[in-house]
């Protein structure tokens, strides 16, 4: 008998929605941009953070850089090296290779110079390093190969060039390969064209052997940095105290606050970043979530003139047998339905909205499940909670006085 009133009530509610279609929908309209607001925004801030995580792990799996000079913050990319005073020694870039937790170690400088070809001439970042740049940076020619060890220890000159000094320095209708350029007045000749990365200061550099760059370009004997692979992701940490260590006692020194160098750890700077990201995935999720909260409150008054419309009908109802609980079940069904129909409307709308970010918009977004699964409940809770109160005043109404409401 029960199962048949609660059944009753459950209809009534659904013809209910379908007689007043219009309405109803504008009712869920609230609830429809908050929950499509929290897919779309959240997609957006965990694309953000996923993009900042693919662009650190495109400058090298693992890495740890030494800097010369005093500590600047994490940074693992500077915007030139050029203005450091060198600190580091072949001695210290020895000592680290030495090192158990480390994969592999290059010896990095660079400066800002004139690069001629025939009767072009472009200015260029040049970088002395050394063969196992490309793998510590994963950073490989596209054509040609990279300078080796022996190239290093001959002290070649030979270059490796960007994808962009290729086309502004030799032209896209010349093989780059074999074609001797002019640095300061120095020739090398190209033996490699480096990969794009779709960046202007990274294409735009050109590498050249760090034995060649100290004896031919810098007149130096130190480097300004060192880049370092570590052996494993698990033990970055320990590889940089291990770093740290070795370099202070070669360096003479009694603790990190005085020393001439530092360690920027690419776990830091991913850490640092992903909790701006996650800040701004929160602060964004709250905006939507205020939305669907304003969507509640929309549905909790178009409930409470309802009832008030309905207050004859519910009087004829109980009239007849209903029982309030059969009365509360009606109206709490019809706006949990237009809560979660709202919600479910929202969420196909964030989605949607989330792809287009990211076809046309040139944004990364990334919807996950979590924020479809919190949609949904949200929207649902909407519905139990601001439709609770007009469900619980219609069914106290007194069916006599509800009768004789005109």
């Amino acid at each position: 008998m029960r199962l048949n009133a609660a059944r009753e009530s459950v209809g009534m509610a659904l013809r209910s929605i379908r007689s007043s279609a219009g309405r109803s929908f504008l009712t869920t309209l609230g609830v429809l941009i908050g929950a499509g607001s929290l897919i779309a925004l959240t997609a957006l801030g965990n694309g953000a953070s996923r993009a900042v995580e693919e662009s650190l792990k495109s400058l090298g799996a693992n890495l740890l850089i030494v800097y010369s000079g005093q500590v600047k913050g994490p940074a693992l990319v500077r915007r030139s090296l050029s203005n450091i005073v060198p600190t580091l020694t072949a001695e210290d870039l020895k000592a680290i290779r030495g090192l158990a937790l480390i994969r592999l170690a290059a010896p990095e400088s660079s400066m800002n110079a004139q690069a001629k070809f025939e009767n072009r001439n472009i200015s260029a970042s040049i970088v002395g390093t050394d063969w196992s740049y490309p793998e510590i940076r994963n950073f490989h020619p596209a054509v040609g190969e990279f300078f080796g060890e022996s190239d290093v220890e001959t002290r070649r000159m030979v270059a490796a060039i960007g994808s962009k000094v290729a086309i502004d320095l030799i032209g896209a209708d010349l093989d780059p390969l074999g074609q001797r350029i002019r640095i300061n007045g120095q020739p090398f000749t190209v033996v490699a064209v480096m990969q794009s990365k779709g960046n202007d200061t990274t294409d735009a550099q050109i590498f050249v052997p760090i034995s060649s760059y100290l004896r031919s370009l810098s007149g130096g004997l130190r480097f300004a940095a060192i880049d370092v692979q570590a052996a494993g992701m698990a033990t970055m940490r320990e590889a940089q105290y291990a770093i740290q260590d070795e370099l202070l006692r070669l360096h003479d020194q009694p603790s990190m606050d005085s020393a001439d160098f530092y360690v920027a750890n690419q776990l830091d700077v991913l850490g640092a970043a992903q909790g701006t990201a996650n800040t701004f995935t929160i602060l964004l999720g709250g905006i939507a979530a205020i939305s669907l909260v304003v969507g509640g409150i929309g549905i909790m008054n178009i409930m409470l003139v309802s009832v008030t419309e309905r207050t004859r009908e519910i009087g004829v109802r109980m009239a007849l047998g209903a029982k309030p609980g059969d009365v509360l079940l009606q109206f709490l069904v019809e706006a949990v339905v237009l809560s979660v129909s709202g919600g479910v409307l929202g969420i196909i709308a964030g989605v949607t909205a989330s792809w287009a970010f990211s076809r046309f918009g040139g944004m990364a977004a990334l919807v996950s499940a979590e924020s479809i699964v919190l949609a949904f409940s949200f929207s649902l809770v909407t519905g139990l909670f601001f439709g609770g109160y007009p469900a619980y005043r219609a069914s106290r109404l007194d069916p006599i006085a509800a009768l004789r409401y005109e």
